[in-house]
């Protein structure tokens, strides 16, 4: 259902640039109805910021270090699964298509179209509406868009998140994964090879029950380990 004309759409903003994101809330300020409640640097900030500022609409980058786009997309719409996505993206060819139409998102804007497009394209996606800033002959891809939003998919991958399990390496590598931090720089933060970090991230993946870092954000967010 479309939101009303006038309702308040509360907005979160996520990207690894913190000037564009200003940038975009300049954008919008002028506007009463469309309220920027939020701002995200990282996978992990956003969806923390999902599950406790409850946003209808979220402007999100697909290539940020750490937990890209589309597992932040993947996450917060089982945190939040009323969340519209918008993806706001430098990208410009459109190999992420196919999984992002699997996760649900309901648009699309490259970050090279004028803020009009991108005003647009919020307007659309806040009113229920399907938005693709790229050639779509006989509208399929909106389509597609309108029935994978609509069907009631199952993801899983919840996860046990039984946290005595873990060893306190281990709790530190998942916090820093949950928190949206990279492999390489968790690697350089504790003084270990990426390899090492990459076979505690199988780890804690396989004690956790957990099928993704998505899956590992949702777990640190039900401890309270995320900070908002």
């Amino acid at each position: 259902m479309a939101q009303a004309q006038h309702e308040i759409c509360r907005i979160l903003l996520v990207d690894d640039h913190k000037l564009l994101m200003e940038g975009v809330r300049s954008l919008l300020a002028p506007y009463a109805h469309l309220r920027v409640v939020g701002m995200a640097l990282s996978g992990g900030e956003a969806v923390a910021l999902a599950a406790s500022l409850a946003p209808h609409l979220m402007v999100l980058d697909l290539g940020m270090p750490g937990m890209n786009g589309v597992e932040t997309a993947r996450a917060v719409l089982e945190v939040r699964p009323g969340t519209r996505i918008l993806i706001y993206t430098g990208h410009e060819d459109q190999r992420w298509l196919p999984e992002l139409l699997d996760i649900g998102i309901m648009g699309h804007v490259r970050k090279s179209e004028q803020p009009g497009v991108l005003l647009r394209a919020i307007e659309s996606v806040r009113q229920g509406e399907i938005f693709l800033s790229f050639s779509d002959p006989g509208g399929r891809l909106a389509a597609l868009l309108r029935e994978r939003r609509q069907a009631a998919d199952d993801f899983g991958g919840e996860g046990a998140g039984d946290l005595s399990a873990l060893s306190p390496r281990e709790k530190e590598i998942f916090r820093l994964l949950a928190d949206g931090q990279s492999i390489k720089a968790i690697a350089g933060d504790l003084h270990i090879s990426p390899k090492t970090v990459e076979t505690h991230k199988y780890n804690l993946l396989t004690k956790l029950q957990a099928g993704s870092v998505g899956d590992l954000v949702k777990i640190a967010i039900r401890h309270g380990l995320l900070k908002v």
